[in-house]
């Protein structure tokens, strides 16, 4: 239960995107992780807007928009469907300058521990 990201304190630091690529999150040197798209594993998908209304997580195929709701989250429509992990935590910084996300549900299961996979790209 709960996040499942680094364990780093460094996925909670807040800092911006850099223009340079000299952040020690990794990447390749000089790109602008703001365009780049990404893939992520959901997480805790069986306490958002989504599951909980429909009881199951969004189906394959099901568009979905990255949002900040306290943590950065996939929504799909008006519902939230998952929290994104904590290593995607600098988009927060570029949703505020303006980057916006699109994406869809690449592998979804239902059961005790209910997945959503989804692939992004900047819009």
């Amino acid at each position: 239960m709960g996040s499942s990201g680094s364990g780093n304190f460094s996925d909670y630091s807040g800092k911006q995107k850099t223009e340079s690529g000299n952040d020690s999150s990794g990447g390749s040197s000089g790109s602008d992780k703001c365009s780049e798209a990404f893939t992520a594993s959901l997480e805790d998908v069986a306490s958002h807007d989504f599951y909980k209304t429909h009881g199951a997580p969004p189906p394959v195929g099901t568009p979905l928009t990255v949002g900040i709701k306290g943590r950065i989250i996939a929504v799909a429509g008006t519902e939230s469907v998952g929290s994104l992990p904590t290593r995607l935590n600098y988009l927060a910084g570029c949703l505020q300058d303006g980057f916006t996300y699109t994406g869809v549900v690449t592998a979804s299961s239902n059961g005790s521990h209910p997945q959503v996979q989804a692939d992004f790209v900047v819009k």
